[in-house]
């Protein structure tokens, strides 16, 4: 993290607190809560955390950890390895109010990481918040990956049953997923843990600001009115001017089948180079919702895999390890795809050929769409709606023809839509301290309410919804909140299944 951006964050809080130190997370009586698991939540999460449990930044006890955070910007985090840390102003989640509280979450991985080092309790690495480099006040940064711990609870953004096949890590420098049965955990496994669908998570296909602007102009909607009446930008945020993809075309290039570019984007000078594809390792939530819903993987008797790194035909492919956010050959992420996408920081992009890129985190997918722009080329790949693009090189397209939003999706008129679900170990959990258990439990609860929904940014809210079974009235009524994020339809616990409307 950039000293000038921890500066920035201190500075937006209220300038006359003082700060409290903060809390010693290795206290006998801190409440120490390790997460892993899916990283397209991470912003909801972190947010749900910070404003809703914690009290905000207002509360000068509050810290967080690898991360930022405004009003506008809402939770963002710097690496896969992030904390929050707190005493509690107020009585929350059964625990009294003066309650030390740290909350540790891991992203590496993704949602694989929820499911099978909970059941099997396996160490993951999570944020060092005693060893951090940079920051001061309530936000540190530069915090290393190196505490272990086994998780007290996961998050996925589908169901555990999905990981299986494709869908199970095969971290080239962990050799704790060697222990991850590839046909995924059995059904006896999956009744050893404590599984609750909490939220629905909304996907988008996301392309860089290159083929955004060429997909536009192929599509002709420069000639399309926005809402005000005027002619359609590459600006417009209204549905009608913002440039489509269809599932068979999107489907080709995550597949690795397209040659070239002419399937969205008419630019002669960009259409025969390097195919780029964006998405994430093998245990992702948002992959195996990718490989659901664009090859029927792991569900159809069919189904059509996603490209993986060994088909790129680029100068320097390579396996991706989530665990070291490093290829097996050692090389960082941004020295890869600079090895990758033209050999220097500005390309040039090179043409006839396909690398497919494996982030461990969902900000590495935003990387990979950031040195494409940067070596003057195209990228495609898949980021939760969740996120925003802010200065990134990236922005999320209609799939056939419907936006990637909450309004949307919670009416069933937009279906890359999944349930995220968080999940622990039963007999790991009875071992726990009873505030610790309580923490879990009031938690799990509460990341599924409209309320604490409601206390995320905007930046935030837009790629999250609430069960059609947290809120007792029909869809459309009831507080502010069940009607801002209340949805309609649901998979009924079952990824495989379609959506239907439940109310």
């Amino acid at each position: 993290m950039k000293l000038r951006s921890i500066a920035i964050a201190a500075a937006a809080l209220v300038a006359s607190s003082a700060f409290a130190a903060p809390i010693n997370v290795d206290a006998p009586g801190t409440v120490r809560i390790y997460m892993s698991g899916a990283s397209a939540v991470r912003a909801a999460l972190g947010s749900v955390v910070l404003n809703d449990v914690c009290g905000g930044l207002a509360n000068n006890s509050a810290t967080i950890y690898n991360a930022t955070y405004d009003a506008a910007g809402g939770f963002k985090t710097v690496g896969n390895f992030w904390a929050v840390t707190c005493k509690l102003p107020a009585a929350k989640l059964g625990l009294a109010a003066g309650t030390d509280v740290a909350f540790f979450k891991s992203d590496a991985g993704g949602s694989a990481q929820g499911v099978f080092p909970v059941y099997f309790g396996t160490a993951r690495p999570f944020a060092e918040v005693t060893a951090c480099t940079t920051g001061s006040g309530q936000v540190f940064g530069s915090c290393p990956g190196t505490r272990m711990a086994v998780p007290s609870l996961g998050m996925s953004d589908v169901e555990p049953a999905m990981f299986k096949g494709s869908n199970v890590p095969t971290d080239p420098l962990d050799a704790a997923d060697d222990n991850y049965p590839l046909d995924g955990l059995s059904p006896a496994q999956i009744a050893a843990l404590k599984v609750t669908p909490v939220i629905q998570t909304v996907f988008g296909v996301a392309v860089n600001t290159n083929l955004y602007n060429d997909m536009f102009a192929k599509q002709g909607l420069s000639a399309v009115k926005d809402n005000a009446g005027g002619a359609c930008t590459t600006s417009s945020s209204d549905e009608q001017c913002i440039p489509s993809i269809g599932k068979a075309q999107a489907r080709t290039f995550f597949a690795g089948q397209a040659n070239n570019w002419t399937l969205v984007s008419g630019n002669a000078a960009l259409v025969d180079s390097q195919v780029n594809i964006c998405r994430r390792v093998n245990g992702s939530g948002t992959q195996a919702a990718a490989n659901l819903m664009f090859g029927d993987l792991p569900c159809g008797s069919a189904p059509q895999p996603s490209a993986i790194w060994d088909v790129s035909t680029s100068a320097a492919p390579d396996d991706m390890s989530s665990s070291a956010s490093t290829t097996a050959g050692g090389l960082s992420i941004a020295n890869y795809l600079v090895a990758n996408m033209g050999g220097a920081a500005t390309g040039p992009m090179p043409s006839g050929s396909l690398f497919v890129f494996e982030g461990p985190g969902t900000g590495d997918v935003v990387s990979c769409m950031n040195q494409a722009q940067k070596s003057g080329g195209y990228a495609i790949g898949h980021i939760s709606k969740e996120n925003a693009p802010g200065s990134n090189s990236w922005k999320h397209v209609r799939l056939e023809g419907a936006v990637a939003n909450g309004t949307n999706a919670k009416q069933g008129r937009y279906d890359y839509l999944f349930e995220s679900t968080i999940q622990y170990n039963k007999s790991a959990f009875a071992a726990l301290t009873a505030n610790q258990r309580a923490f879990i439990t009031g938690f799990t609860a509460e990341v599924a309410k409209p309320s604490a929904l409601a206390t995320l940014s905007a930046a935030n809210q837009a790629g999250v919804l609430a069960l059609p079974t947290s809120y007792a009235g029909a869809f459309g009524t009831g507080t502010a909140a069940e009607i801002a994020f209340g949805s309609r339809v649901n998979r009924g616990g079952n990824s495989c299944q379609p959506l239907t409307a439940a109310k």
